[in-house]
């Protein structure tokens, strides 16, 4: 049977079957959202054993916000938002004392005390070893960031209230030494070792050097960073690093700081933080830059520049040799377990690192671990995969070795619900997990002797996704009439009186792809509602199944999730439309699926109404119109009567509703809305078929 306009399918092409999915573990960002315990990750993306990291005390506050040594080995921590100080000493962390004040941003050793800033108060205490708080002096400044001691005087730089301040405390008084009102506050301050000082800025990220209290109080800017603050500077060899962020200052300073990035945080839409280094012609170069990281603290240790981030408490290095930085720009080397890595103070041989949220202390070691452990981002399954062999490569120097294991689950945060991790596993053997949604790999370094590393030059992970068979939620059928096509409308569509329902479905809805609607007598119009668990594409078979005799298949491999065809070639009736939905064109020939959808009931009706019994009788000063119409298939919807063949006027049946196949009208119509002497009716079914028929006034029409 031909179906003459039906509309064409659009050229399929041959299906192009997608890579199988794997995860390459090989490059530094390749591991981003890794959890790194002990493991040095190269720029490169290799994996090396990193220095020995331990923690070694905890401190019951949720930040440590300022640190020093107590010059024994120990250091005196601020932490909490109530003045709370705290002694850690003999491996142990002990309450000291409590300041009356707000945040403790700023302390400083004199001598065998200790001096502390709280903000908001304007006023600097001094604190013995027994934890006795004495006032200092009173300053000007709202805000006391650094602290930096010459003999027995204390420089400090923060902010006052027209901006960044330097001043001079004494014992008992104060005054300032320089002010910058365009820029909020100095936030970072180091010695020049000429008796001046380097300081970052907060409002523009400047890098200013402040020439000393023997050389006229002068600034000069040597850098404008690009960024909102610089957080860290350190000088080394004549040179300045400068660690500068975005968006940190103010959470800082409101004693809010971020918990701990989730587990699969993405990169942001733009830089978080730079390290530059001035060289000492003062000419900057960007040595790093993150989108996710932001500079806490810095510090210069065994030959490394080491940049304490959040909102993972990873731990950078940065080589300060610039042969050794050309071979390896910079690694990370641990992630300290909290969010942030706020500072750095020297303890003998080692180097003690203060992490916040939750706040402990680290002890960083120029050994190098015997063990490493890191945790891959998590791989996805679309929907569910079956996780497959990992592939390893690596050097493995005699008494060094590499494993890997995996887990898996359901839930995109590992928990309880997920799979222990299996038993350690060699490149190229496969895992023994069952289907999940998600999976992890984590991989061990080790080495039995002192110094000797493995290297891990990437891992290579690969997994089947599981095919699910398409999910039907409806398939919509359109009021008769409605062509839907991709191309455009045929030429000859339009012409006929389209009704008012499917007007409103007509106007340039233009769908993705550029859909277009517009209406012809006889076609019937689809929208398949369905969707693939695994996004695949999808073909549809159609076929029209009539209420009695064999099923016509109208397409095979139709690719829109729309269809029209002419009904036309077959008979009045009722019909169904059967789909079905394959991913056969994302699929293997062997593992393609498919599900069918049919739809309600729906009529074919080429047929028009019938009028009959049609009479326009004078009545008193109008005309009485009567006449019956009927369909054998479908409701009469509707009904118009005209006079003059150009103004036509809606008639309800006697009854008011249409609501049956048979309807009687009878209507009284003023004579002044006669004109000429014949009457024509037309009537509707509700398939859209129309039949018209007149009469002159005083005569009668039996049937039409």
């Amino acid at each position: 049977m031909r179906f003459g306009w039906m509309v064409p399918v659009l050229v399929c092409g041959v299906a192009i079957s997608a890579e199988p999915p794997h995860a390459h573990f090989a490059s530094f960002n390749d591991w981003l959202g890794a959890e790194n315990r002990g493991v040095r990750i190269g720029a490169d993306g290799r994996l090396r054993l990193a220095p020995a990291l331990r923690r070694v005390a905890q401190v019951p506050e949720g930040v440590i916000w300022a640190s020093v040594p107590d010059g024994s080995g120990g250091a005196y921590l601020s932490a909490g938002n109530e003045g709370r100080l705290f002694h850690y000493t003999g491996g142990q962390v002990k309450p000291l004392t409590q300041v009356k004040g707000g945040l403790v941003f700023a302390m400083a050793r004199l001598g065998s005390d200790l001096i502390v800033a709280p903000s908001g108060e304007g006023k600097i205490y001094r604190i013995n070893a027994a934890g006795d708080v004495k006032p200092f002096a009173d300053t000007e400044m709202k805000i006391v960031w650094n602290i930096a001691v010459q003999g027995s005087d204390l420089v400090l730089a923060g902010a006052g209230e027209r901006g960044a301040m330097l001043a001079l405390a004494r014992e008992g008084t104060s005054r300032k030494l320089a002010e910058l009102p365009d820029e909020t506050a100095f936030t970072a301050m180091i010695t020049d070792g000429q008796g001046g000082f380097y300081l970052g800025t907060h409002g523009k990220g400047l890098v200013v050097r402040y020439s000393g209290m023997g050389a006229g109080d002068r600034l000069e800017t040597l850098m404008a960073t690009g960024m909102e603050e610089v957080r860290g500077l350190v000088f080394h060899e004549g040179q300045i690093y400068v660690g500068a962020n975005n968006g940190l200052a103010q959470r800082f300073a409101a004693g809010n700081l971020e918990r701990r990035e989730g587990y699969l945080s993405e990169p942001g839409a733009g830089t978080k933080s730079i390290l530059v280094r001035l060289d000492r012609n003062r000419v900057p170069e960007t040595l790093w830059q993150s989108a996710q990281s932001q500079v806490f603290a810095m510090t210069a240790w065994n030959g490394q520049l080491l940049v304490g981030t959040g909102n993972r408490g990873r731990l950078f290095a940065i080589p300060l040799d610039e042969a050794a930085r050309a071979l390896e720009p910079f690694s990370a080397l641990s992630d300290l377990g909290t969010a942030q890595a706020t500072a750095f103070l020297k303890s003998g041989q080692e180097l003690l690192v203060v992490g916040s949220n939750p706040a402990e202390l680290h002890s960083l070691s120029e050994a190098q671990a015997t063990e490493g452990v890191l945790e891959s981002r998590i791989m996805k399954g679309s929907p569910l995969a079956d996780w497959g062999r990992a592939y390893l490569d690596a050097e493995t120097p005699s008494g060094t070795r590499v494993e890997f294991q995996f887990r898996s689950g359901f839930t995109e945060t590992p928990d309880a619900t997920w799979t222990p991790w299996t038993p350690p596993l060699q490149s190229g053997e496969r895992p023994n997990l069952n289907p999940s949604r998600f999976a992890q790999l984590r991989v061990k370094l080790s080495s039995s002797r002192g110094g000797t590393t493995p290297t891990v030059d990437g891992i290579q992970v690969h997994w089947a996704n599981r095919n699910l068979a398409p999910v039907w939620s409806d398939v919509e059928t359109m009021p008769p009439g409605l062509v839907i096509t991709r191309q455009g409308s045929l030429e000859d569509i339009g012409v006929e009186r389209v009704p008012l329902e499917t007007q409103k479905l007509i106007p340039a809805i233009g769908l993705a792809g550029g859909e277009k609607r517009s209406f012809r007598r006889g076609s019937q119009a689809f929208v398949f509602r369905v969707n693939d668990p695994n996004g695949d594409q999808l073909s549809y078979q159609v076929r029209l199944l009539p209420e009695r005799g064999s099923a016509i298949e109208l397409e095979k491999a139709w690719r829109e999730r729309f269809f029209t065809f002419d009904t036309l070639p077959v008979p009045d009736g009722k019909y169904r439309l059967e789909v079905v939905a394959s991913d056969a064109p994302s699929q293997p020939f062997n593992g393609s699926l498919s599900a069918v959808w049919r739809t309600a009931p729906f009529l074919v009706d080429h047929t028009p109404p019938a009028i009959s019994d049609l009479t326009a009788i004078p009545e008193g000063d109008g005309l009485r119109i009567r006449f019956n119409a009927k369909d054998d298939t479908s409701l009469i919807k509707e009904a118009t009567l005209s006079a003059d063949g150009d103004d036509w006027l809606q008639i309800a049946p006697e009854d008011r509703v249409f609501d049956r196949r048979e309807e009687h009208f009878d209507l009284l119509v003023p004579r002044d809305r006669i004109k000429g002497d014949r009457v024509l009716v037309r009537v509707v079914d509700a398939s859209n078929n129309e039949q018209s028929a007149s009469v002159t006034i005083g005569a009668v029409v039996r049937k039409k």
